[in-house]
């Protein structure tokens, strides 16, 4: 079973977000407990969904994308390291362009693309698939801030245009890596 190969990945990230839970239960900290708690039942979803052999979804990804919410909702978030972190938020949003490409090249492999040779589709949908998710997570963290007065975007429009360039970057970076597999 594909899981049993990384037992001791999803054991450490599960003691993570337990203690984290723990740490600020202790503390009365209801609203950062209530962070790593969503981050943990997602993390459960996502073992799920590798655990169903789902083709999207691959070893590299589920690990890759567990560590991006534990570093984004409970490092982040709960643990402040946005604020006490200069460029916390951009080596995230960096990482986020790496992310997204490896999903688009998942989905562009399962569905069997019968132009998957040309590289020029190839760059073109990874590239607008990156770029989209970006913009998407600009919006909802416009719409945390908007409707749960949160503050995910502290330098207003700066801060969403450099999120989206350094998710440019990361997915540019990502896009050359599978070019060069190809």
């Amino acid at each position: 079973m594909r899981l049993k190969k990384i037992n001791y990945f999803d054991t450490a990230i599960c003691i993570i977000y337990l203690a984290s839970i723990g740490y600020f239960l202790f503390n009365k900290d209801y609203k950062n407990a209530a962070l790593p708690t969503v981050a943990f039942i997602i993390n459960l979803i996502l073992r799920w969904a590798y655990s169903k052999n789902l083709l999207i979804l691959d070893k590299s990804l589920y690990i890759v994308g567990s560590l991006f919410i534990l570093f984004c909702l409970v490092f982040g978030s709960s643990f402040r390291l946005y604020d006490s972190i200069k460029h916390y938020d951009d080596f995230l949003h960096f990482w986020s362009g790496f992310i997204t490409v490896k999903i688009g090249f998942n989905i562009i492999k399962t569905i069997e693309i019968s132009n998957f040779n040309s590289k020029l589709l190839v760059i073109i949908l990874l590239f607008f698939f990156a770029m989209g998710f970006a913009s998407i997570c600009e919006i909802v963290e416009y719409s945390l801030d908007t409707i749960f007065k949160m503050n995910t975007q502290q330098g207003g429009l700066t801060d969403t245009m450099n999120d989206m360039i350094d998710a440019l970057f990361g997915s540019i970076i990502m896009i050359i890596y599978y070019i060069k597999k190809i």
